[in-house]
């Protein structure tokens, strides 16, 4: 029995020592991976922002793989990426250059920015709320109060977990939402607020925020996030969300992005955010369950609006790839689901009867697939479309104006049915970065896309 024991504890210890070599080597050299979108750090709370068309992670730190009872979180972390693949870890923000002090309760984050500043809003542990501010996205960072912006007894909530909302108005108006909501208690909830020009104060007392609706969602939680689409605002908290036309609310339950599976359930803190015309979810789950270890990592998919505005995480992807992640694709697929592009222009994203689409592609417009592995030389490349208008379809390389390696013709079909088109590619062996550049008499909807795949 004490030799099973000894050599359990052996284990723990070397697995320790392989996930602590691990994360020094990455936070030395960045990493390119799929799901997770960086193992072995303990990423947790993701939240991905786009500044000057570069996407920027910022997130907490789960510090022990093993800990149990309590999160042990003792700094910040800001990563950058061109491609949602490659990684660079750019800044570690501690503690101690805040109002905090020595801590390791470093809890979520979120960013704001206005007039050429960057603002970096953290949790002290659930009692209170600070922010910093840096003239660059990846700092550094300096606690812009020396205090809390939000403190204890502020509401009559918890006042952490802060959420920023850049209005799209005129004045870009700038909303901060915190705090823990729970139906059985009227004492806690969520708060929205004003924030004034100036980003670190607020410009009226915070309200709180009401929930309608039947939905078996948003009953008790933290983690508040705020996006807007179309017009509408989004209150989430995990992958579960409501929506409102008012900021302030009420909001309506609305439902679950996603569908329990990888973690996308209530304790799924992340964000929302879009890119090149596309829009995807991050987030993080405990990487063994919570009732192992207070341990988690983070993921990444698409996101997909239905006609009525309920978010879609695509959970084909996850199901079918999800240690792939986003960016990349393989030509031994079954196939590669159109509305899994990368960027996209004069193009939109919409239901069909099995799913989701590339509805509308204009004159000029193109869908971008980077990273296609495995594609064999001269391969047949397979569309399935709704032809609608007609028109053609150029398969280019490495960028819209790059050189043609394939082109199909789409005639005009008077039936609303699919056909599965076939295009010869000249192309050499390997990993290609392909853009589908559409051509078009009219500026009108030539045709739609539901998937591709290779022969």
């Amino acid at each position: 029995m004490k030799k099973y024991f000894y050599l359990i504890n052996c284990i723990i210890i070397f697995s320790i020592a392989i996930s602590s070599n691990a994360q020094k080597q990455i936070f030395d050299n960045g990493y390119q991976n799929g799901n997770p979108i960086v193992p072995y750090v303990g990423m947790a709370d993701p939240h991905i922002f786009i500044f000057n068309g570069k996407p920027f992670l910022y997130s907490t730190r789960d510090l022990d793989s093993l800990a149990k009872g309590r999160f042990i979180m003792p700094d910040w972390h800001i990563w950058s990426t061109n491609d949602l693949l490659h990684w660079k870890h750019e800044r570690t923000i501690l503690p101690t250059e805040t109002y905090m002090g020595k801590s390791t309760d470093c809890w979520a984050t979120d960013m704001g920015w206005r007039n050429g500043k960057y603002f970096f809003y953290f949790s002290n542990k659930n009692i209170s709320t600070g922010v910093m501010v840096s003239e660059s996205p990846i700092g550094p960072f300096k606690d812009a109060l020396g205090k809390p912006l939000l403190d204890t007894g502020l509401t009559t909530s918890k006042e952490y977990d802060p959420t920023i909302l850049m209005d799209d108005d005129i004045q870009k108006t700038a909303y901060i939402a915190f705090g823990h909501h729970r139906d059985d208690d009227p004492k806690l909830g969520y708060y929205v607020a004003k924030l004034n020009e100036d980003m670190i104060s607020l410009s009226e007392s915070p309200r709180k925020i009401v929930f309608t609706g039947t939905e078996d969602v948003l009953s008790a939680n933290d983690k508040p996030n705020l996006h807007k689409y179309n017009g509408i605002y989004y209150l989430s908290a995990g992958s579960h969300y409501a929506t409102s036309t008012n900021i302030y609310g009420p909001y309506i339950k609305r439902g679950n992005s996603g569908f329990g599976r990888f973690g996308l359930t209530q304790q799924a803190h992340g964000n929302y955010f879009m890119w090149n015309n596309q829009w995807f979810h991050t987030w993080c789950k405990f990487h063994l369950g919570k009732e192992v270890a207070y341990y988690r990592e983070s993921y990444l998919t698409y996101l997909h609006y239905k006609d009525d505005g309920s978010m879609v995480d695509d959970t084909v992807l996850l199901t079918k790839h999800f240690a792939n992640g986003v960016g990349q694709y393989d030509a031994n697929w079954d196939n590669i689901e159109a509305e899994w592009y990368m960027a996209g222009e004069k193009i939109k994203k919409g239901e069909n009867a099995t799913g989701f689409e590339v509805k509308s592609c204009l004159n000029n417009g193109y869908l971008y697939y980077p990273n296609v592995r495995n594609l064999k030389k001269n391969a047949t490349l397979l569309l399935k479309i709704n032809p609608h208008l007609g028109g053609r379809i150029e398969v280019r390389k490495d960028s819209p104006s790059g050189s043609i390696i394939g082109s199909i013709d789409i005639p005009l079909e008077s039936s609303k049915d699919y056909f599965i088109y076939k295009c010869q590619l000249l192309n050499t062996e390997g990993l290609q970065n392909l853009y589908l550049v559409f051509k078009g008499e009219t500026n009108k909807n030539l045709f739609s896309i539901d998937w591709l795949k290779f022969e």
